[in-house]
């Protein structure tokens, strides 16, 4: 059995292609012939030349999103998750926690979704 290091100058030696020269203008070549590649292993049916594609992995990091407050929008919303804090029996509720709850029940609830989207209507139209 061949180590990694025997099968990765193996492929090195396969790969090397003698550079072959461009013809100038005006100027008359002969036919180059390659120099065929040695197989390493005979006994082995070569495996076709497979291209790597690359791969992007999916993104693992959070997405960032800002909101801007009026300051009476956020000491209500401060005021708001103060009150829920008290009632869940925790030290704090996050703005990130309240955001991210009411984006999932944006998205899980088509109800909400409607009145989300009547709402963005009247305020901009």
């Amino acid at each position: 059995m061949t180590s990694a290091a025997d099968r990765i100058r193996a492929g090195a030696a396969r790969a090397r292609v003698q550079p072959v020269e461009q013809p100038q203008p005006g100027e008359e070549q002969e036919p180059v012939a390659a120099a065929p590649a040695t197989r390493v292993q005979d006994d082995k049916p070569r495996k076709p030349a497979v291209r790597a594609v690359p791969v992007i992995a999916p993104r693992q990091k959070d997405i960032r999103k800002n909101v801007d407050l009026s300051p009476a929008q956020n000491d209500r919303l401060g005021d708001w998750q103060r009150a829920a804090a008290r009632e869940l029996g925790v030290a704090r509720v996050t703005a990130q926690d309240v955001l991210v709850a009411l984006v999932e029940r944006l998205l899980a609830d088509p109800d909400l979704s409607d009145q989300v989207k009547k709402d963005l209507h009247n305020t901009r139209f």
